[in-house]
């Protein structure tokens, strides 16, 4: 099972910035190894890569205070 410990660096992209959505760095967790992922962005999505997977995220709290779930690729 795969889950976010924590979120390390959080930034919201100004201008001059190529992208559109906030982005992070996490600390993520499978019970066997941690890993520090950066989360990328494609078709309005967020996703993070994991062991060669491509696991999908949402921001459940507010801009400025995130929280991140882990959502199932079907659920977008």
């Amino acid at each position: 099972m795969i889950k976010i410990e924590m979120i390390k660096s959080y930034t919201i992209p100004l201008y001059g910035n190529k992208r559109s959505m906030p982005y992070a760095k996490l600390l993520i967790s499978d019970d066997i190894t941690k890993k520090t992922v950066d989360t990328k962005e494609h078709n309005g999505s967020q996703y993070f890569i994991f062991n060669r997977k491509r696991h999908y995220i949402r921001n459940t709290g507010t801009l400025y205070n995130p929280t991140f779930t882990i959502i199932n690729p079907c659920n977008i």
